[in-house]
């Protein structure tokens, strides 16, 4: 928003502070610095809010270590929500907002974002540690990570010396090896998307 709003006061004449606004770096760290303050300002009463909404909170495998099980009882879910607030914030504020990799990335920010509340949600409304099947979360992860890249080859700028870019798998270390997947990319970039995302939940 505000990268917009530099656009606009630097057409109608120079103003040498919203100068910096043009530097990425620079907006990139106003990004963070938001996106912190929200997560500070939300942080307590979020939490405090969360406890009492919650009550006994997410329910915890039996099969875990006896003293995570006896510590984590009772602490409330979702804090990703809390999160996801202040990254928005930030990017919602601060990023070039007609990039559309900037709303790819928040594309799927949110989608899978949504599908962790609707996880954590149905787990502490019924209960259970099982929440949305692992079948349906792959789905619907698959097809978000999808529509995000549908978005980016239909809409993203094409390089006019190599159009085909954008369906491309590049090679480290051979700037001229690339191979054009076609339509077969939505499949390799939702495997990577997916993939990812797993890995990171599977390690937490």
């Amino acid at each position: 928003m505000f990268y917009w709003l530099y656009l606009t006061f630097a057409s109608a004449g120079y103003v040498p502070i919203l100068n910096l606004l043009k530097y990425q770096t620079t907006r990139t760290g106003l990004a963070i610095v938001t996106a912190q303050l929200v997560v500070v300002l939300l942080g307590s009463r979020f939490i405090r809010w969360m406890k009492a909404k919650q009550g006994k909170g997410q329910p915890i495998r039996a099969e875990g270590i006896e003293r995570h099980i006896v510590e984590k009882a009772g602490t409330p879910t979702m804090g990703g929500v809390m999160i996801l607030a202040g990254l928005f914030a930030g990017t919602l504020l601060w990023a070039d907002l007609s990039n559309v990799y900037v709303w790819a990335v928040l594309l799927v920010t949110a989608g899978y974002g949504l599908l962790g509340f609707l996880d954590d949600y149905s787990k502490v409304t019924k209960q259970t540690t099982a929440g949305i099947s692992g079948r349906v979360r792959l789905v619907l992860e698959a097809a978000i990570a999808m529509a995000a890249i549908v978005l980016i080859i239909l809409f993203a700028a094409k390089p006019p010396e190599s159009p085909e870019l954008l369906t491309s798998v590049t090679f480290p270390l051979f700037k001229q090896l690339f191979i054009d997947m076609g339509w077969f990319y939505l499949l390799f970039g939702a495997f990577v998307i997916v993939g990812a995302a797993n890995a990171v939940n599977f390690t937490d």
